[in-house]
């Protein structure tokens, strides 16, 4: 019989401990909510269209420089009259006749710097579309990263919250015990118990965080989060920054997007300029065309089919045209001046954010060392304070103050985990690599 409840006690003790350390298995982690996000995310699909819609703009300039290949064809009513000078010897002469005609005409511009600007200006905008799909990509990833890792920073919140109210709900209670036994105060039961008022309020409000965190990662990835997402290792080495601020500053000046798109803006405009000044060039073209008409009938009194094909250079070029293209030029070079400013202000833009960053970074790592020693301290600060007053050395409110600071120590602890992930995220994407840890 006891070595059956023996074993009993043994499966139980099994059961209890799967059921402890098992992990769902729907929880979500960063890398699957990456995925959906990508996935689901309808900001995402349509800065992407856009993008593509650029990319066939730009192709259609590129194409402009091409051939032209024109065909047409029509049916019409015809009337020829033939008058001589002397009409006592020859008579007036009057056909009517319908007549078909075929035209095919083909152009390619031999010297045209208009449209070579324009093709290489339509080049420039597909490089533009590639660029503004990643900064898609780019920005979708940091509003992942920023909804996830303010999802845990509530969960944790929350599930201090909680225990909080729970520790203080029992010192209530011990509180309300040691009151009937005489050996207790009641200015001790009022101070446990405010503050477990105010930590089940804080609860419902760390609760309502939480919901709201947990519906703005669910709109990008368009799925209902049923559980905790998965939270970073408690034993988790958080990845420093390689290299120093001025080589990320160096790296960030050939590969940050904003400034890349920029400086391929100043490029379409300076094209356009050169564009606009060129329409007071001449152009040459290259032509050749060929025409069939077949009449049914004609003064000589039968069909006169007749063809026609030419084949040549043609030069081109406008003498007047109201000053618009005066008027033109000059607003493509202010718009050439606009464009370089703006490539300005992205390198100083740059340069701020990856000075901040980097000094963030630093900071919040010696802040996590911080934080991570408080809560030791104050963990042994909050069990020396209750062996003292379980000893009658220390009154209820200074165990309810120390423990207090220690869970205003372990939320501090987590953020700041959390805000050095996110952090590196934006650092990554300032500098324009894909990874660097």
């Amino acid at each position: 019989m006891k070595l059956h409840l023996l074993r009993y006690r043994c499966c139980l003790l099994a059961l209890v401990t799967l059921a402890g350390f098992s992990t769902p298995a729907s929880a979500l982690d960063l890398p699957e909510a990456i995925r959906l996000a990508f996935k689901h995310d309808v900001q995402l699909r349509a800065d992407t269209f856009a993008a593509e819609a650029r990319n066939s703009d730009g192709w259609q300039s590129v194409a402009g420089y091409g051939p032209t290949l024109i065909a047409s064809g029509s049916y019409m009513r015809s009337r020829d009259s033939s008058q001589p000078e002397d009409s006592a010897k020859l008579a007036d002469r009057l056909a009517k006749f319908n007549e078909g005609e075929i035209k095919v005409g083909l152009e390619q511009p031999v010297f045209d710097l208009e449209k070579g600007s324009k093709a290489l200006q339509g080049m420039a905008e597909m490089d533009i579309a590639e660029l503004l799909k990643k900064k898609a990509g780019e920005d979708l990833l940091i509003k992942v990263h920023e909804r996830y890792y303010a999802i845990l920073s509530a969960q944790q919140a929350h599930r201090l919250a909680r225990s909080e109210s729970a520790a203080l709900l029992k010192q209530v209670r011990d509180a309300e015990d040691k009151l009937e036994l005489g050996f207790g105060t009641i200015t001790s039961q009022y101070d446990a118990e405010a503050r477990y008022r105010l930590s089940a309020a804080a609860e419902i409000a760390r609760k309502t965080d939480l919901d709201n965190t947990n519906k703005a990662l669910e709109e990008i990835i368009d799925q209902e989060i049923a559980c905790e997402l998965e939270d970073l290792a408690p034993d988790m080495l958080l990845p420093a920054v390689p290299k120093d601020v001025a080589t990320w500053l160096e790296v960030a000046g050939a590969a940050n997007i904003d400034i890349n798109i920029k400086e391929l803006q100043l490029k379409t405009a300076q094209l356009e300029y050169r564009g606009m000044q060129s329409r007071f060039l001449p152009t040459l073209v290259l032509f050749a065309d060929y025409s069939e008409r077949h009449p049914d009938n004609g003064l000589l009194g039968y069909g006169e089919e007749r063809s026609e094909a030419d084949i040549g250079l043609r030069l081109e070029g406008k003498i007047l045209s109201g000053g618009r293209d005066t008027a033109a030029a000059m607003a493509a070079g202010k718009r050439v001046k606009a464009a370089e400013e703006r490539v300005t202000a992205a390198k100083r833009a740059m340069n701020r954010s990856v000075r901040s960053l980097w000094e963030s970074i630093q900071q919040t790592r010696e802040l996590i060392a911080a934080n991570k020693q408080a809560v030791a301290a104050n963990e042994k600060a909050l069990e020396s304070t209750r062996a003292a007053y379980d000893e009658g050395a220390k009154v209820l409110l200074d165990v309810l103050n120390v423990q207090q600071d220690y869970y205003r120590s372990q939320r501090q602890y987590k953020t700041s985990r959390y805000d050095y992930m996110m952090l590196l995220e934006k650092f990554r994407q300032v500098v324009g690599v894909e990874k660097f840890y």
